[in-house]
């Protein structure tokens, strides 16, 4: 992945403005004015550089398809709450466009129930347009011309790339940290800590980095490219991983798992290994990582498919992961799992494999993978078709 390259915007005489754009997909990003005037300040031709931009895509006969607040700190809210220009409003006068522009910016907020009032109208923004040519024929139809300049903050990755981190991405990035030794540019945490299976705490934003340095097919990621902290798409998707953030002033120990509760009356050992089995991401990183390889989520021994079933994503809940190779109770100290020691079990084969084990019908790993048995592997064929027809209820159902 390459960083998008910044321009300045240049006047009607050829001459530079203090007004910078980058390029995306059509896209032009006009890049937010910055510190004080006379001292550090950054874009400081932004109401002109707006205007030249509106200016030339209307010569041009490029139309607008919309126009939305870009800010990091808003990046996590819907596109419909940071619209600040429709299609329709992309055909009216540039003075008008500017005008409409310039307020409504002032009104997008990371909290939309806040009723503080201000705000800024000199803020970064993404104006969506129909022109389908490459980034070279973009820059040379609005006359600027590529630079150095480096607008800081609005190097920020887009909020799509940062949604490309998995849990199964968080997972492993989480791993490197455990084992130590890891490579990154992220300093030591400030506030926050987020708890590792083995209860070890590391820095979020570093653990976000190395994940999205994953996802992005090893692209360097710098603290610079994106916000850590509450509300920020960093954070959600970590949690969404099933790690916990926690401050580094509150409480260390994690909440207790429900459902591993349920679990004690008269079945202690099965509680301590199904606890462990609940090691904060690695469930989510191997469901994940399942759906990826196989399309759905079953039951690997009997073929159940309870999202199918019950005609509800929730459904996913009823498929747990099993240490298939060694048992929790087991494992040494430092033991390191890997996905590829995991299996997906409907919770019905997931208590009679511990049942068997316990009875000594079974030895850990002899149990692995046994969908390939013909039984598991005819009632897993039998459900692909049906999940296939009922993609669209689920998913509508979503």
């Amino acid at each position: 992945m390459i960083m998008p390259k910044t321009y300045a915007m240049l006047d009607d005489d050829g001459q530079p403005l203090d007004a910078h754009v980058s390029f995306r997909k059509g896209g032009v990003i006009l890049h937010s004015r910055g510190g004080t005037k006379g001292k550090n300040a950054q874009n400081a031709d932004y109401a002109a550089g707006l205007r030249v931009v509106l200016s030339r895509l209307k010569s041009a006969q490029v139309a607008i398809r919309g126009a939305w607040v870009d800010s990091n700190t808003v990046q996590t809210l819907p596109l419909s709450e940071r619209e600040i220009l429709s299609g329709a409003d992309g055909g009216l006068e540039v003075a008008e466009m500017q005008r409409l522009l310039t307020t409504r910016m002032k009104t997008v907020r990371a909290d939309p129930s806040s009723n503080a009032s201000g705000g800024n109208s000199t803020r970064r923004i993404l104006i969506q347009t129909t022109f389908a040519g490459s980034t070279t024929a973009f820059a040379s139809m609005l006359r600027c011309r590529p630079t150095d300049i480096d607008n800081g903050s609005d190097e920020r990755l887009p909020l799509e790339d940062l949604d490309k981190v998995t849990p199964e991405h968080v997972w492993n990035a989480v791993q490197q940290f455990v084992a130590g030794g890891v490579k990154h540019a992220f300093g030591p945490s400030t506030n926050y800590d987020l708890i590792a299976d083995d209860g070890s705490r590391h820095p979020p934003k570093a653990v976000f980095g190395v994940a999205l340095s994953l996802a992005l097919a090893g692209f360097e990621v710098l603290p610079r490219h994106f916000a850590a902290g509450e509300g920020s798409a960093s954070f959600r998707l970590l949690r969404a991983a099933d790690f916990e953030i926690v401050r580094k002033d509150g409480a260390s120990e994690a909440p207790v798992d429900p459902e591993a509760l349920a679990w004690r009356e008269g079945e202690r050992r099965l509680v301590a290994h199904r606890a462990g089995e609940r090691g904060r991401g690695l469930a989510r990183a191997k469901k994940d990582q399942f759906i990826k390889e196989h399309g759905r989520l079953f039951c690997e021994s009997c073929g159940e498919e309870p999202v199918r079933r019950f005609g509800t994503p929730h459904a996913e809940a009823c498929i747990e992961v099993h240490h298939a190779s060694v048992q929790v109770s087991e494992m040494k100290p430092g033991h390191q799992t890997t996905l590829a020691d995991l299996e997906c079990l409907c919770a019905n084969c997931h208590r009679l494999v511990h049942r068997r084990i316990a009875k000594g019908e079974l030895i850990p790993g002899d149990d692995k993978n046994p969908a390939s048995s013909e039984a598991g592997q005819q009632q897993a064929s039998e459900a692909e078709p049906a999940a296939l027809a009922n993609a669209n209820d689920v998913s509508a159902s979503a």
